[in-house]
C-alpha cells in the first residue's frame, strides 16, 4: 500500500473513540496483571496500526506519531515490554492531536 498523505476526519474521530472506549474499559475491570499488560500492549498497537501507511515525512520529526511507531515496534519484537495506562493515554492524546493537524482532511 502507497504511504498515506491524508486520512478521512471521520476515520480519526472513530479510532479515537474505539480507542477512548477500550482504554476506559480496561481501566474498569479488575483484570490480573498479565491480562492488562495484554490489553495495553495490544491497544497501543492496535492504534498504530490503524495509522501505519501515514507518510512518515509528513510528520513531526520527535513528535508522538513517531514514538508511537517507535513503541509499536519494541512491543513487537519484546514480548516482556509493558506499557502505563498513564504513559499510553497520553501518547495517544498527542498522537491524535498530530493526526488531526497533519493528516486529518
Amino acid at each position: 500500500m502507497l504511504a498515506r498523505k491524508e486520512y478521512p476526519r471521520v476515520y480519526i474521530e472513530t479510532a479515537q473513540d474505539s480507542f477512548d472506549a477500550q482504554l476506559e474499559q480496561i481501566e474498569k475491570a479488575e483484570l490480573a496483571p498479565a491480562l492488562q499488560r495484554n490489553a495495553l500492549r495490544n491497544l497501543a498497537l492496535s492504534l498504530e496500526m490503524h495509522f501505519v501507511h501515514r507518510q512518515r515525512g509528513l510528520e513531526p520529526k520527535h513528535g508522538a506519531l513517531t514514538e508511537l511507531r517507535s513503541v509499536a515496534e519494541l512491543l513487537l519484537h519484546d514480548v516482556k515490554a509493558p506499557v502505563a495506562i498513564d504513559y499510553l493515554r497520553q501518547l495517544a492524546s498527542e498522537s491524535f492531536d498530530e493526526l488531526y493537524e497533519v493528516f486529518a482532511v
